[in-house]
């Protein structure tokens, strides 16, 4: 805490010796640059009334926009984790990293870095989670996305003018996924297999396989005053290959032909204010599952429905932590839910320039 205290005082130091250093005043009549303390125009001798007033004015809205840019808010363009129609400034950057832990089962760390391009579009770079039944937690995939809006916000100038955004994430390459015996052996539907089966040398030991997706979606976000409300949609493009399954004595060499899948699914959102500096989030989606069927010997693919409700809380306006519950539809009980955490870091590199071009050069003295 001492030291978030040390960094934004001395932020705010900076940028106070940044605006003292255009303590100027420019003569209305002759342009004439005069000191600050001066009463009269050097070169014409006119009183500089009018123009120590409007350097005062902008003094002082310069004090106040000096505190706001320090102490007010960057909104990530997600919630927990479903996407928002918006996107970063141009070339402002955005890192973002968390999990979830919960007593059975804990996600992998997930971290996401994008950037902004022309004020219209994003590129990121991110790790997901794969939701299976073969290994303990969700292995983590890497991926990179883009996204760019198709409705600004305020385009028609509408007091709840929507926005509207498209995407597409892929998967970088093919991810293998292995099971563990820590995972099998707390699955009852394994246990039971293994325990009952008649043929000893054929109880399941180990499963194997490589997975690639790519999703395309679309996503629109509603302003109702301290509401915020996000739906959209997504196709799901599935591939599954190289499934081996190794039993107690036996090894399966039939690996099935590479597998495809198109999944239709969606996720809804809304945040509401709830304070400067704390706002409730609820997500609901759909979320790709693979599973391992005893019966069919095969990687089958599904949906699986994932809630998430929290806060967001501002530390500064380039720093928050989102923390809530997660809940998934193939959970047993509250006693599988997980405790959501995420960290948000911005990092202004677009507008940080202009800002400090604009502080040395205030508005009165532009031609």
């Amino acid at each position: 805490m001492e030291t978030q205290k040390l960094i934004k005082f001395s932020t705010i130091l900076l940028l106070t010796l940044v605006v003292s250093t255009a303590q100027e005043l420019i003569c209305s009549s002759c342009k004439q640059v005069n000191d600050i303390s001066g009463k009269f125009c050097s070169n014409c001798g006119e009183p500089l009334e009018d123009e120590y007033n409007a350097w005062k004015i902008e003094h002082n809205e310069r004090q106040i926009y000096d505190h706001k840019f320090i102490t007010g808010r960057v909104d990530p363009p997600r919630l927990f984790t479903i996407p928002t129609a918006g996107v970063l400034g141009s070339k402002d950057i955005s890192l973002m990293g968390g999990g979830a832990f919960g007593v059975a089962v804990q996600q992998s760390f997930l971290g996401t870095i994008g950037m902004g391009l022309g004020n219209i579009a994003e590129v990121e770079f991110s790790t997901v989670g794969l939701i299976n039944n073969i290994s303990h937690g969700s292995p983590s995939v890497s991926t990179s996305a883009f996204k760019i809006q198709i409705i600004p916000e305020n385009l028609f100038g509408w007091r709840f003018s929507p926005q509207l955004a498209v995407a597409i994430r892929s998967s970088a390459d093919w991810k293998g996924v292995t099971s563990d015996s820590k995972a099998l052996s707390a699955n009852s539907d394994f246990y039971i297999y293994n325990e009952f089966t008649q043929r000893k040398e054929c109880a399941l030991n180990a499963i194997g396989y490589s997975t690639r997706f790519t999703v395309m979606y679309g996503v629109a976000t509603l302003p109702l005053g301290p509401l915020r409300i996000h739906s959209g949609l997504t196709l799901t493009d599935i591939r599954i290959k190289d499934m081996t399954v190794d039993y107690v004595w036996l090894e399966d060499n039939n690996a099935p032909k590479e597998k495809q899948k198109n999944l239709i699914g969606g996720f809804a959102g809304f945040e509401i204010e709830y304070n400067p500096q704390t706002k409730l989030m609820v997500e609901v989606k759909t979320d790709s599952k693979h599973e391992y069927n005893l019966e069919t010997k095969e990687i089958e693919l599904s949906h699986t429905y994932v809630a998430i409700g929290g806060v967001r809380f501002f530390f500064t306006k380039w720093l928050s932590i989102d923390t809530g519950v997660l809940y998934q539809s193939n959970y047993t009980g509250i006693a599988d839910s997980q405790i959501k955490l995420g960290l948000n870091l911005f990092l202004p590199t677009g507008s940080l320039p202009d800002y400090i071009k604009s502080a040395v050069k205030p508005k009165h003295q532009e031609s």
